[in-house]
């Protein structure tokens, strides 16, 4: 026999080695030592889970080698309100889900009613009641059809951003009422007026020592303007 020629008799080997082997990995693929039985899903809080589980319910039943996580991970990402998801395989009978959800940061006031978005601007599901973190925007509406919306919607964003990464105080709501000046309202009722998210930032330091005097003391005090120069104006009465 020459060097290096197989033989016959080891083709035939391989070849019912790979029939067998193919034979039981079907029979373990349809048996039901591993069919999906338990569906762990975390991070699940405020999505219905009728929208949600309409995309799992068909899981159960099925083998757990027939599922991709990647797959699926892309179509529960498509579910309304899904910021991120991670698929587990956990074996042999778990899939585990974890979801990460669009929070709404923003409701906008609007002629239909209210409607939310997130931190990204991606609108999401309204809640029944609105919870004290989302912030109402007001008068936004009015430059919906403008070239200046999308600013002045990223803008109104940025505010919200710098406000709960700087501030302890409850932000109730925000005025547009011009290109560079927003009106925001605490829940206190204190408003304070401002040219966008920057000014904001910039004049915080000086802004936090007089909002916690109005907290402690009761001082009574409509408002600050935030626009004058280095400094800020206070504001006594709401005509100002």
């Amino acid at each position: 026999m020459e060097k290096g020629k197989a033989f016959p008799g080891n083709l035939f080997f391989y070849l019912f080695l790979g029939f067998v082997s193919f034979g039981i990995f079907g029979l373990i693929f349809r048996s039901g030592l591993f069919k999906i039985t338990t569906l762990e899903i975390e991070g699940n809080h405020e999505l219905l889970g009728e929208r949600l589980m309409q995309h799992l319910e068909e899981l159960k039943g099925k083998s757990i080698f027939g599922v991709r996580s990647w797959e699926l991970g892309q179509v529960l990402k498509n579910v309304s309100g899904v910021k991120r998801v991670e698929v587990e395989k956990i074996f042999p009978h778990t899939v585990r889900i974890r979801i990460e959800e669009r929070k709404p940061e923003i409701a906008l006031e609007t002629s239909a009613g209210l409607t939310c978005l997130d931190e990204e601007g991606v609108e999401v599901p309204c809640p029944r009641e609105l919870q004290p973190q989302v912030v109402t925007v007001r008068e936004l509406e009015k430059y919906r059809y403008s070239p200046e919306y999308e600013d002045l919607l990223r803008e109104v964003l940025a505010l919200v951003a710098v406000w709960k990464g700087t501030f302890d105080y409850p932000l109730e709501e925000i005025r547009v009422t011009g290109k560079r000046l927003f009106i925001l309202r605490l829940r206190n009722g204190i408003v304070i007026k401002c040219g966008g998210a920057l000014n904001l930032k910039s004049k915080a330091h000086l802004l936090r020592p007089y909002l916690r005097e109005v907290n402690i003391r009761s001082i009574r005090i409509f408002g600050f303007d935030l626009q004058a120069g280095e400094d800020i104006v206070i504001i006594t009465g709401e005509s100002q």
